[in-house]
This record gives C-alpha cells, sequence and structure tokens, in this order.
C-alpha cells in the first residue's frame, strides 16, 4: 500500500490544486489530503506547530508537504527529512521543523536534487517551489519511484534551520509564558506553557485565575479569569482558561473571540503572567 500525502500551506483556500495535480500526474494512485491551506502567510512558528500538531495521528511512513516558505527561490535548502517514527516531511528548510524535531525527532535530512526531482518545464521559475519541487518530489517518494536516499544528498540534522523558541516557566500559584499559537477560526490563543506544568504549579479545573497579558510593556489583559474545563462551563460571551488539544493551556471565549477582543498578536512580544486568583 502505498504512503498518503498530507499537505500543508499559507495559500488560501484552492491554492494547492495545482500541487495535487502534479501529485496526480506522477502517479494517479497516490492518495492526497489537504490538511490545513490557512497558515497565516508566511508565519513559521505556526507552520511548525500545525505540522507537530498532525504528524503523530497519521500512519508511520506518511508524506507530509508543508509549504510556507517566505524564502523561495533563495539559498534556504528544499528538503527531505526522514522523522524517527518513520514518516516524511518535504518542506523548505526554515523553521518549519522546529517543533517536530523537538518531539517526535529527525532521524535523517537530505537536500532535494533538482538535476533529478524538479518538475520539468519549470527550471526557469523559482517563486513556485510548492509545485515545482516540494509536491513533486514527495510524488515520487510515495509512488515509489524513488526512496529516500534518491532525494538527494544528505546533510547533518544539527543543521535543521530552527524557529526561536519562548522560555516558560512556573513556581506554586504562577506560570509564565509567551503566546505562540492561535486557533484562527474560533479566535482562542494558545500558550507555550504545557498542561502538565500548569498543574504542578497548583492550578486545578474550577479555579478562578489570574490573567496578565502584555504586548511590551502594554498591559492588554489584567483581570481574573475561570479555569475550567471546557468551553460550556461558562456562560455564552464569557471567558475562559482551558486544557488545550494541543497539550498547552489555551484561553478563549465560549461563543466568541479572545482574540478579536483584545486584538491579539503572537510571538516574543506578547507575554503572559497566570497567578491564583485571591479569594
Amino acid at each position: 500500500m502505498k504512503p498518503v500525502v498530507v499537505m500543508q500551506m499559507d495559500f488560501g483556500i484552492g491554492g494547492g490544486s495545482a500541487m495535487y495535480g502534479t501529485i496526480k500526474k506522477v502517479d494517479p494512485e497516490v492518495e492526497v489530503f489537504e490538511a490545513h491551506n490557512r497558515i497565516e502567510k508566511f508565519n513559521l512558528n505556526e507552520a511548525s506547530r500545525s505540522l507537530n500538531n498532525m504528524v503523530t495521528y497519521w500512519p508511520a511512513g506518511t508524506i507530509f508537504v508543508s509549504v510556507v516558505d517566505p524564502g523561495v527561490g533563495t539559498s534556504r535548502r528544499a528538503s527531505v527529512a526522514k522523522l524517527k517514527n518513520g514518516s516524511y516531511v518535504v518542506t523548505p528548510d526554515n523553521g518549519t521543523l522546529t517543533k517536530i524535531h523537538e518531539t517526535v525527532g529527525v532521524e535523517a535530512i537530505r537536500v532535494i536534487d533538482e538535476t533529478r526531482n524538479r518538475l520539468k518545464g519549470t527550471e526557469k521559475v523559482s517563486i513556485f517551489h510548492g509545485r515545482d519541487l516540494f509536491a513533486y518530489c514527495a510524488a515520487k517518494l510515495a509512488s515509489g519511484i524513488i526512496d529516500f536516499e534518491g532525494v538527494g544528498p544528505e546533510y547533518p540534522v544539527e543543521e535543521i534551520v530552527l524557529n526561536p523558541e519562548y522560555p516558560h516557566s512556573y513556581k506554586d500559584g504562577e506560570a509564565k509564558g509567551f503566546i505562540t499559537d492561535m486557533m484562527r477560526m474560533f479566535g482562542n490563543l494558545e500558550t507555550n506553557i504545557p498542561i502538565d506544568d500548569f498543574a504542578r504549579a497548583g492550578f486545578v479545573s474550577g479555579d478562578d485565575v489570574h490573567v496578565l497579558i502584555k504586548e511590551k510593556d502594554r498591559v492588554v489583559v489584567d483581570h481574573a479569569i475561570p479555569f475550567r474545563t471546557s468551553f460550556g462551563y461558562v456562560p455564552e460571551g464569557s471567558e475562559v482558561v482551558y486544557n488545550s488539544s494541543d497539550g498547552v493551556i489555551g484561553i478563549g471565549i465560549n461563543k466568541g473571540s479572545f482574540l478579536e477582543r483584545y486584538n491579539i498578536g503572537i510571538g516574543g512580544d506578547w507575554s503572559l503572567t497566570i497567578t491564583k486568583e485571591a479569594k
């Protein structure tokens, strides 16, 4: 049975149709799934976390194609990473592999040899490597036309480009971190505070906690929010701190958008501190 190809990108709806067609022209039997097409444009942190969030839910041997590529056509490496769980990621080596390298682990990585693994007739184009390199090479790998060694030259795993990692900390009654991701469809924010560390700090569902969110030195949120197991445990329109499906602490609104209410962003400028609310 041939491995499936699972794609994510920042192109928007329909943006991956040429990639899909390229794969099917190589081998019509290869199944292709478009898992995510609305990653924020050029956001490598979101690409990294989105990739990590889906890899372990697909069978070993799955070939993932991730195309968030602000450096397309430059000297950044076009690569195929073999993961320690047996799956593969075809992607620009630009930070996209950061989270999956931390969790699953990259066993080996190779740069795509364009002389052998580039879609014929596209040699003069350098702005659509999603179609011309990544989808095409993924199709050849999935179909068995090439194996991993046939991708191109191997290079050291230690040379993989990694995004900056933001620190988090916790102590009794307090957890600190950053806003590192968001669930745009529902307007929820995600922190980099792991659920287990939040519990180690003494927080339990049913607590009312105090949330302080800053953009650099500017205070954006500074008030109590209930910590509950799910949105339905607070009234419609009310805020809630909860355990996210991504394994970290999230903050949202029951049938509303926390991100829109406060115009929240992500990254190193957006810090938060959660403390036990005084009784």
